[in-house]
């Protein structure tokens, strides 16, 4: 068993290197490699194949310039056929140590991983992959299909399920520091929440107004659930937010019964 933790690439969407971002006291890579050291003491890190910095651990790099997270994998693959290999990313900050330690007890099949708990899909950046899935990785590879998401669905998978509805949350933008922020002083408490959706997102979405329960703490965290259940092809700086019919910023935090209108840009606006 060997783990392989993805450090963020360029981060471009977090304007910064995602694994030195402090939590607490420890960055989000030493509180990774804390994670998983009771686990297995094979960690590596994943880096660009022209990286030149000095990293804690032993480092794999990249086959090829700017693969994604399967690159990481196949890097891995080629290293070692014969091991199975946890992926992970190192911006999963509530992350448990039970919900891991769990998710090694049940290895099984071609990939061991859990469901998120906001679009309750496979997620494959925090998942044991065994030697049989190098196969069909090999193919995804050659073919230059580099979704994550669409290649662990085509694998024979053990499927668990986290204890916490936010242990999956991903820092990928700065602004759900604040929705972090939030869900470690109050915990994740649920909401009920009306959402109004306007122009392509009522399309995508395939209605213009839902009621739903969350534990989102900020309208960043809400947009980060809705975006993944709905698929919205529109990334959060195109978005503009209200609440209650007034235009409010993403780290505004969400209350029970708030009405959230979430708007794309309009043709011609």
């Amino acid at each position: 068993m060997k783990a392989l933790i993805l450090t963020g690439g360029k981060s471009s969407r977090m304007g910064t290197d995602k694994s030195q971002l402090e939590i607490g006291d420890v960055t989000l890579l030493e509180r990774t490699i804390g994670l998983i050291k009771p686990l297995t003491e094979s960690i590596y890190i994943s880096v660009a194949h022209d990286d030149t910095k000095q990293h804690p651990l032993p480092t794999i790099r990249d086959l090829e310039p700017s693969p994604g997270p399967l690159g990481g994998l196949h890097a891995a693959f080629a290293h070692d056929p014969d091991s199975t290999w946890f992926l992970i990313a190192c911006d999963l900050p509530k992350l448990s140590p039970e919900d891991l330690s769990q998710l090694f007890q049940s290895q099984g099949k071609d990939v061991t991983c859990f469901l998120n708990p906001l679009d309750d899909h496979p997620e494959p950046l925090c998942a044991l992959y065994a030697p049989s899935a190098s196969t069909t990785l090999n193919k995804v590879i050659s073919e230059n299909r580099r979704c994550a998401r669409r290649f662990i669905r085509s694998l024979d998978r053990v499927e668990l399920r986290p204890s916490e509805p936010q242990a999956l949350l991903n820092l990928n933008r700065p602004e759900l520091l604040t929705e972090l922020q939030l869900l470690n002083q109050h915990g994740s408490m649920k909401k009920t929440i009306t959402i109004e959706y306007f122009a392509k997102l009522s399309q995508e979405a395939k209605t213009t107004r839902e009621e739903l329960t969350t534990t989102a703490a900020t309208l960043a965290g809400l947009w980060e659930e809705v975006r993944l259940r709905h698929h919205f092809t529109i990334d959060l700086p195109h978005i503009k937010v209200a609440v209650d019919d007034e235009f409010s910023n993403w780290e505004t935090p969400l209350k029970n019964h708030d009405t959230i209108a979430f708007m794309p840009p309009f043709a011609g606006g």
